[in-house]
Order: C-alpha cells, then sequence, then structure tokens
C-alpha cells in the first residue's frame, strides 16, 4: 500500500510541475544565460586591477612547469544598453602570451574578469621580470571604447 501512494504522489508532482510551468502559465523556471553580445554601450564607474598579483611562480608538486598568475579584473557597470560585452586583454610580448577573457554585460553591477593562469615550460621566463600591457574595454557591434589601460611589471617569484 505504501508503495501505491509513494508512486502516485510522485506522479502528481511531475503532472503538477510540467503544467505549471509550461508554456500555458508564462512560468519560466530555466535560467539561459545571454551568450551572444550584440549593439549598445555600458557607463562604467570603476575598474580596478590588482598588478600586483601579477607574476609568475613555480608549479606545485614538483611538476616542472611555471605559471604565469594572471590579475583579475574588476568593473563597476552603472548603466547598460542592450548587450555589449566586456573585454580583458593581457599582452606579455616577451613571453609570446596574448590572452583574453570577456563577458556580456546585461546589467549595472559589478563584473569579475579573472582569466585562467597560464602554464609555461621551466625556463621560458629566465628574466626577473617582464612588461605587460592590461586594458580593458566596453565592445559592441556600435562601439569599442577602452575604459582601462596600464602597462604593468611581471615579477619572476625566484
Amino acid at each position: 500500500m505504501t508503495r501505491r501512494y509513494l508512486l502516485t504522489s510522485v506522479a502528481l508532482f511531475v503532472v503538477v510541475v510540467s503544467l505549471s510551468t509550461g508554456p500555458l502559465t508564462g512560468v519560466d523556471v530555466t535560467q539561459q544565460r545571454v551568450t551572444e553580445f550584440g549593439d549598445g554601450t555600458a557607463t562604467i564607474g570603476a575598474v580596478t586591477v590588482d598588478t600586483a598579483a601579477f607574476r609568475v611562480t613555480d608549479g606545485r608538486f614538483g611538476t616542472g612547469v611555471s605559471y604565469l598568475r594572471l590579475p583579475t579584473a574588476t568593473v563597476t557597470v552603472t548603466s547598460v544598453t542592450d548587450r555589449p560585452r566586456l573585454v580583458y586583454r593581457v599582452v606579455v610580448p616577451a613571453l609570446d602570451v596574448e590572452l583574453t577573457e570577456t563577458t556580456i554585460v546585461t546589467k549595472p553591477g559589478t563584473y569579475r574578469l579573472a582569466p585562467d593562469d597560464r602554464g609555461m615550460a621551466r625556463g621560458t621566463a629566465d628574466r626577473s621580470d617582464y612588461s605587460a600591457t592590461l586594458t580593458v574595454r566596453v565592445q559592441s557591434f556600435t562601439t569599442d571604447q577602452t575604459i582601462y589601460r596600464e602597462n604593468a611589471t611581471v615579477e619572476v617569484a625566484a
């Protein structure tokens, strides 16, 4: 008897959820992320990049790999029209590194652009420091505006 009530309850629950979130009620329970940028622009309140975190360090556990540790760019957006994107670009010419991180801007708020660390063969970074350029842009089909540009030094940990 217990199994029959359980089976009936589960079936009833599935039917109720299916009907209440279907096209007849207009309730959408999915969270589809906007993946394509379009027209528009964004007004930027502030951009911060912790360039002190920019360095080359040895990998852990004796991997024999050095890692370029990249700083996170934090961008405060005060207003948005349509779907522009933020583009964070890091270039270290002497290490032949050019990385880009992007995110679509859909509403005002704080956005973090955090590129992954870059692995390099040991001995690639043989000097004590390297020059790098960091830029953050607001980009869409109708605009391409540089909102932050800084030259930074990449320290190589001993």
